[in-house]
């Protein structure tokens, strides 16, 4: 819980700008999120495609988020397709590194970003964004779309939804070089590193006491 907050402040200090890293300065700049790079909307994945194991494109749901290893990188999909049913359904296919999020629904609020590790396809209820690596480091942008509660920016409606366009005006400061967003991204995963294993150790040392216990 400790290095959970220390995290948390540090998020809100280093991708701000509050806070700068030794050898780095000069004024942050700017930029709509729509000039980072571009939305994608997935699609339609009819059922008789659907519950295949294997295939040449993860196709991922909104509910693989939840699946164990996937809490920041998208590595395990309960569904897969080959290059034959994507042509077919005639599915969009997301490069790797493309940060992914619910659009549609409740699961909009559970405000979970994620980032494909292969080129893959994603179902109609999400929305994928491409990071314009010229300009920003994935990861960097990762945490600040992480930092940011889409569910305040949903229209109102019967059933929530996010808009690319609405997404896509809002304002960021960010550094000018990729260096310092790399920076800043490194620093950041490290403490992740940490936290996961911290987290590793508390659930041994709970099973320990488990069978102390018996």
């Amino acid at each position: 819980d400790k290095k959970q907050k220390i995290k948390q402040g540090a998020m809100q200090e280093l991708l701000t700008g509050k806070r700068r890293l030794p050898g780095f300065s000069g004024a942050w700049e700017t930029r709509r999120i729509a000039e980072l790079g571009d939305f994608g909307s997935g699609d339609g994945f009819p059922i008789k495609y659907q519950k295949i194991k294997h295939g040449e494109y993860p196709f991922f749901k909104v509910s693989d988020m939840s699946n164990q290893n996937n809490e920041i990188y998208m590595n395990t999909a309960s569904n897969y397709i080959s290059e034959d049913v994507k042509n077919k359904i005639g599915s969009t296919v997301f490069p790797k590194g493309t940060i992914v999020f619910a659009k549609i629904g409740a699961a909009i609020f559970l405000e979970r970003k994620r980032i494909l590790v292969h080129p893959s396809c994603i179902d109609n209820n999400m929305m994928g964004f491409i990071v314009n690596e010229e300009i920003c480091n994935i990861n960097f942008i990762h945490m600040v779309l992480t930092n940011m509660k889409f569910g305040k920016m949903t229209r109102t409606s019967a059933l929530p939804s996010l808009n690319s366009s609405d997404i896509g005006q809002v304002e960021l400061l960010i550094p000018k070089t990729l260096h310092e967003q790399q920076a800043i991204a490194q620093i950041l995963s490290d403490m992740d590193y940490e936290i996961e294993t911290l987290e590793e150790k508390l659930k041994k040392y709970r099973a320990l006491k488990q069978g102390m216990m018996q």
